[in-house]
């Protein structure tokens, strides 16, 4: 194996032999693979007894099956091992889960507790909110702006305090205070924490809500977790017999709980954590950090070794990556936004950080071909681009364009074809790009919160079902009636008046919904009168609607993934459509062995919030094994879905001052809305109030209410976002293998009341100077 591994790797992998490691890894560097390696070498050679395991914690679902699936193939092809045996890995969800589960009693559960769905829990918030603001008005009016309409500017205040309330509970339970804790703080401060002081309010009402349900949220299991470790040292030393070494991936996102957890689940000792701190981009209004990284980095008593060295791109976009890190950190205008990356360019303690290295001649993952990869900016300061034109540039234009390329491509062989990607800020700017690529017909996959073609086929399931769990709603009849046909036929009854006229008397003639689907003499009740001539189709198509509709009421009383797959065989004739289908019977059967006592109509709505692309369909994001892009098929992708990806080529769009903003005077932030006041004392003209409840929240943690000054945490919000957003974009650049294509549009938002423009990112003004300059990589 030595001879695969670059000798950073094998340092690691075949070199460790215990105690507290850090690992600052670059993208491309193949810290997936290391981790996935040392824990079947942890296990190869016997470390482990037979009732212990090595635990590995990671960020997301997806990242849990690819450690699974990457650690299987290890033991079983490389070392001749069982493959599912020797080890658990695990979200800090999951594990928190395994912890409480196994001893609820220590936290004063009970043994069958229940863990309350995503979907109810928001909708419970919410509806607390709704029914609280009203008691609350004259006290939370005072955050809006007078000079705006007053019934818009309450509209989008009522439309979006949820949201906020929402996170502050969240983020509550991350400092795990408890409602009572911090409505006794709030009764000895003033007016200026009224947000605080209502969100606490909702934060009391919602837990009583939980317990009167038996049961927790997931925010609760992790702040459970780490109780139950501090209240029972037997329970304690049990687990870290269980897990005597412990693998944390992702750890530049690792929270303050997370840190706590796994410092005690292993006594501080077997502890290995990998991260890269420059991508680190989901710390905004959250407890994670990766300061908690780089702290465990610099303990003496911490083994730091690197993972510097990534063949994933081309030396010219290895170039432009390490020149953002260095500009940002040397250069950058605002000095509070230098500490945005880690950047160690020397070595010390013999490492570096934050500068990634190109691979050397023997590697044996090497960089692409420097010649064979172009970086072209569409920016110039002269030329202003709509969203709309921006699109069109990208997806058809004659240079660079995904056109212009795929065509290139075609003539390669299937196999040798290269792979691409168009990146985005958020989920909205995807779907009108995928509506674009649709109307030009070019092949595309979505990483968005749920595809377009999964949110169709979805929806037209849920309906069935919907009017499968109560079958005598007549409204509900001709919606599904509406949804299944053919959109030609649909278009042909919108256009012809006398057919809707005919489908109307035929519904109206079915009060008694039975008389439709079991007739007792035979088809006449669908002898129609009045068809207009050239329709007959329409007698054959109720016929056909009634027989479905009479298997489908049978096959109600199986199991609820067996419904769905005779629903999906009747209404789907193409392959990825009835893949679909399938994948939504596995889905609702996991659901089942969860919640058993569930009825059709729960089934109902948990696909409401597929179609509804309120939730993510876990089996549709490729979860079981991680995405696997397709080559001469465009994804279509946020930023952040992209992190730990790669494509041959790869877009960057809207890289404006709007999503990439730099803190400058020109710059506006999403999370300071229109109808919101400024501060009292001028600091800033809109007020950030989700970052103002944070801070109201940190000073009562704190016990020091004085420290809460109005505006201070907005602009704080402001350096903070504007970080974040500069290492988002330098995961984008760094998805690119060969060839990266990064653009802006000047786009419009409302600001004091008037429509304003954007501008250009300033990283990509600067970045662009050094393309005309000749600099870097030309």
């Amino acid at each position: 194996m030595a001879g695969t591994l670059r000798p950073e790797q094998a340092e690691i992998i075949l070199n460790y032999s215990g105690g507290k490691v850090g690992i600052a890894a670059v993208p491309g560097s193949g810290k997936t693979f290391t981790l996935a390696q040392l824990a079947a070498r942890l296990i190869y050679d016997r470390r482990i007894g037979p009732e212990q395991e090595v635990l590995i914690v990671t960020f997301t679902n997806s990242a849990v099956n690819s450690f699974q699936a990457r650690i299987a193939r290890t033991l079983r092809g490389q070392y001749g091992l069982l493959p599912f045996v020797g080890y658990r890995v695990r979200t800090l969800h999951g594990l928190a889960h395994d912890i409480v589960r196994e001893r609820p009693a220590l936290v004063g559960l009970a043994d069958d507790f229940a863990i309350l769905d995503e979907k109810l829990a928001l909708e419970i918030q919410r509806d607390i909110v709704t029914q609280r603001l009203p008691e609350w008005w004259d006290r939370m009016s005072g955050y809006l702006d007078p000079e705006n309409d007053s019934k818009g500017a309450r509209r989008a205040f009522e439309q979006d305090l949820p949201d906020l309330v929402i996170r502050f509970i969240k983020y509550a339970k991350d400092q795990r205070q408890t409602p009572e804790a911090l409505l006794a703080a709030l009764h000895k401060v003033d007016e200026r924490y009224d947000l605080a002081r209502f969100a606490a309010n909702v934060y009391a009402d919602y837990q009583r809500s939980l317990a009167y349900r038996g049961a927790v949220d997931f925010d609760d299991l992790v702040r459970l977790a780490l109780d139950a470790l501090e209240r029972d040292e037997r329970y304690l030393h049990r687990l870290r017999q269980r897990w005597p070494y412990i693998l944390e991936d992702e750890a530049q996102d690792s929270s303050r709980l997370q840190e706590d957890m796994l410092r005690l689940l292993s006594g501080d000792r077997n502890w290995v954590r990998v991260g890269d701190p420059n991508q680190a981009i989901n710390t905004t209004f959250t407890t994670a950090n990766p300061r908690y990284l780089l702290r465990f980095l610099e303990q003496p008593q911490v083994a730091e070794r690197p993972l510097s060295v990534s063949g994933r791109s081309a030396a010219p976009i290895v170039s432009l990556a390490n020149e953002l890190v260095r500009w940002t950190v040397q250069d950058h205008p605002v000095p509070d936004l230098r500490d945005a990356f880690e950047y160690q360019p020397e070595r010390r303690r013999g490492t570096l950080r934050g500068l990634i290295q190109v691979t050397g001649p023997d590697d044996p993952q090497p960089n692409p071909l420097s010649e064979d990869s172009p970086i072209k900016l569409i920016y110039r300061p002269d030329r202003k681009l709509s969203p709309e034109k921006e699109r069109e540039i990208i997806v058809s234009g004659q240079e660079f364009s995904l056109r212009e390329w795929l065509d290139e491509m075609s003539d390669l062989p299937e196999g040798e074809q290269p792979t691409v990607a168009v990146l985005v800020p958020e989920n909205s700017t995807g779907f009108k790009l995928v509506e674009l690529l649709r109307h030009h017909e070019i092949p595309y996959e979505e990483l968005l919160r749920s595809t377009t073609a999964t949110r169709e086929t979805v929806l037209l399931i849920q309906k069935i079902l919907e009017y499968l769990s109560d079958p005598a709603d007549l409204k509900q009849l001709k919606l599904l009636y509406w949804a299944l046909l053919p959109d030609d036929q649909r278009d042909t009854v919108n256009a012809t008046p006398e057919l809707r006229q005919t489908l109307s008397k035929v519904f109206a003639r079915w009060n008694n919904i039975e008389d439709f689907l079991w007739p007792t003499l035979g088809d006449r009740d669908l002898e129609l009168d009045g068809i207009p001539e050239g329709y007959a189709w329409l007698q054959e198509d109720l016929a056909i609607f009634r027989q479905r509709l009479q298997r489908w009421l049978k096959a109600t009383s199986l199991p609820v993934d067996q419904l769905v797959l005779t629903v999906a065989q009747d209404i789907f004739d193409q392959p990825v459509d009835v893949a679909l289908g399938y994948k939504i019977a596995v889905l609702l059967r996991s659901v089942s062995q969860s919640h058993p006592e569930w009825r059709l109509a729960q089934f109902v709505e948990e696909l409401r919030l597929i179609s509804g692309n309120e939730r993510r369909f876990i089996g549709f994001d490729d979860a079981e094994a991680g995405y696997e892009p397709k080559p001469g098929v465009v994804t279509v992708a946020t930023m952040h879905a992209a992190k730990g990806l790669e494509w041959d080529r790869v877009y960057l769009l809207a890289v404006s001052s709007y999503g990439f903003p730099s803190a400058q005077p020109y710059d506006s932030y999403i999370g300071e809305k229109w109808y919101t006041r400024g501060s009292y004392n001028r600091l800033v003209m809109r007020l950030n109030l989700e970052a103002e409840a944070a801070a109201q929240l940190e000073a009562l943690v704190n016990g020091n209410s004085d420290s809460y000054t109005e505006g201070d945490a907005t602009l704080r919000a402001r350096l903070d976002y504007s970080e974040e957003r500069l290492r988002l974009l330098y995961v984008g650049i760094t998805r690119a293998k060969r060839e990266l294509v990064v653009s802006w549009n000047m786009g419009r938002f409302w600001q004091k009341g008037k429509e304003q423009e954007n501008f250009p990112a300033l990283p990509l003004v600067v970045l662009g100077e050094r393309v005309e300059q000749g600099g870097l990589w030309e």
